[in-house]
C-alpha cells in the first residue's frame, strides 16, 4: 500500500527513518494510514495543501488595493478577473504578489475598491513545493517525528483484539506541541 499523492513523505523514507528492516512489511498498512492522516492534520494546520496546488476561489470587493488569499504562500496566480475584466498576469502591470506576506496580492491601482460581492476571480498555484522533493526538510521532518512517536510509543500491544490495519491502536492524535513549534513559521491564517 502506498501512501497518498500528496503526502510529503513515502513510506520508504518512514521506514528508514524509524530503521524497519525491508523484509519486516507486516505493518506497513498502519504506518502508510499513520503517513496519510498525520500529513492531513498538518496540512489542516498550515492552511495550505504542501505540495503546490491549484485553488479556484471568489471574493467579494472590500474597496482596498490589496486582497488577502485563504491559501499561502502563493506561487503563481494563472488568471484574476474583477468584475468580469481579465488583469494581466503576464506582467507586473496590474498587481504584484508580496514576498513579505504570502497571501497577498496587491494591485496596482484602485481596481479592488468596489465593493460587489463574489466580484473577484482567481485562479492560483499556493503550497511550499512542486514535488516532495522540494518540500521543506523541517516539514517532512515534522512528518516523520509525529508518525515515528506515535508508532514507537503509542501504538497499543497489537496482540489485541483489534484489527491492525486500524487506527483504534492510536492512543493520542493529538498534534504534540513541538511538531507545532517547528511547522508555525509556515502556517498561514487568511486576514479578514
Amino acid at each position: 500500500m502506498a501512501v497518498q499523492t500528496g503526502t510529503i513523505v513515502t513510506l520508504a523514507e518512514m521506514r528508514a527513518f524509524l530503521s524497519i528492516p525491508t523484509v519486516q512489511t507486516g505493518k506497513d498498512d498502519l504506518l502508510t494510514d499513520l503517513l496519510d492522516a498525520y500529513n492531513e492534520e498538518i496540512e489542516e494546520y498550515l492552511g495550505v495543501k504542501m505540495l503546490n496546488t491549484s485553488y479556484t476561489e471568489s471574493y467579494d470587493g472590500d474597496g482596498t488595493k490589496t486582497l488577502f488569499l485563504w491559501h499561502a504562500p502563493i506561487v503563481s496566480v494563472t488568471s484574476l478577473s474583477i468584475d468580469g475584466t481579465a488583469l494581466s498576469v503576464s506582467t507586473d502591470d496590474d498587481f504584484y504578489l508580496n514576498p513579505n506576506k504570502p497571501g497577498l496580492i496587491k494591485l496596482d491601482s484602485d481596481t479592488f475598491t468596489t465593493t460587489d460581492p463574489n466580484n473577484i476571480a482567481i485562479v492560483y498555484v499556493a503550497g511550499h513545493g512542486v514535488a516532495r522533493t522540494n518540500i521543506p526538510r523541517v516539514l517532512k521532518q515534522a512528518l516523520k517525528m509525529w508518525v515515528a512517536r506515535v508508532w514507537k510509543a503509542e501504538v497499543v500491544d497489537f496482540s489485541q483484539q483489534f484489527d491492525e490495519s486500524s487506527l483504534a491502536h492510536i492512543k493520542s492524535q493529538m498534534m504534540p506541541w513541538d511538531i507545532k513549534q517547528k511547522l508555525n513559521f509556515f502556517r498561514y491564517t487568511k486576514k479578514d
